[in-house]
């Protein structure tokens, strides 16, 4: 038969024990609640900076409306893009014998390394031959706006436009070329910063040789 003794002191190891269980518990639960509170806060910070790390490609006539998904460029913003940066890498006033090589040097974020370089080297060419001392303008060929022919998927990430243009040339306000150019550019998507390019799009080269479609001058 236990003591009083014994019978206290085994309550009094009971209620220890408890405590510590209880104890234990509590600690369990502060560190789920912490771990909880750690997730929620990256979700919700996730969540508020979700839009600053989304493109969406607005495309040029959305006159009619436009169904958008993030990330999917719109053909018709691709032919626009390359038409616009192929028209100012081709204007030259005729006044400075390097603003080819300005213009290609300028526009570096929109083209790829290795059209670039071919266009370096079609620069030094022209140079040498004194063509760069003319005026250089290209301008669309009338009825020859975006149209779904215009331009063609060729990869997961890449497409060829056909761009129809006509390129007029002056010497001493004199014109010397007048012709009108179909030019097969490929378009390519490349990782690059925001700031440097915001469509992350470049110019990568012809897919097959310009043609000359017409001889003015």
């Amino acid at each position: 038969m236990k003591s009083i003794g014994d019978i206290y002191l085994g309550w009094v190891a009971n209620v220890w024990k408890k405590e510590d269980a209880d104890a234990h518990i509590i600690r369990l639960q502060k560190y789920i609640i912490a771990m909880l509170f750690v997730l929620g806060l990256s979700f919700f910070v996730g969540w508020i900076t979700a839009p600053s790390r989304m493109t969406v490609y607005i495309p040029p006539d959305i006159q009619n409306g436009a169904t958008l998904k993030a990330g999917a460029i719109p053909e018709s913003l691709i032919y626009s893009y390359t038409y616009e940066i192929w028209q100012k890498l081709n204007y030259w006033s005729g006044e400075d014998a390097d603003e080819y090589q300005k213009n290609i040097r300028s526009y570096w974020s929109y083209l790829t390394p290795g059209f670039r370089a071919d266009l370096l080297e079609e620069f030094a060419e022209l140079k040498a031959t004194g063509q760069v001392m003319r005026s250089r303008s290209l301008q669309g060929i009338s009825g020859a706006a975006y149209e779904p022919v215009n331009i063609r998927k060729i990869g997961s990430n890449s497409w060829e436009v056909r761009l129809r243009m006509r390129l007029t040339e002056s010497r001493n306000n004199q014109v010397v070329k007048d012709v009108e150019i179909l030019y097969p550019l490929i378009v390519t998507r490349v990782n690059i910063s925001h700031e440097n390019n915001p469509y992350g799009l470049a110019l990568a080269g012809f897919g097959s040789a310009p043609e000359r479609e017409r001889t003015h001058v």
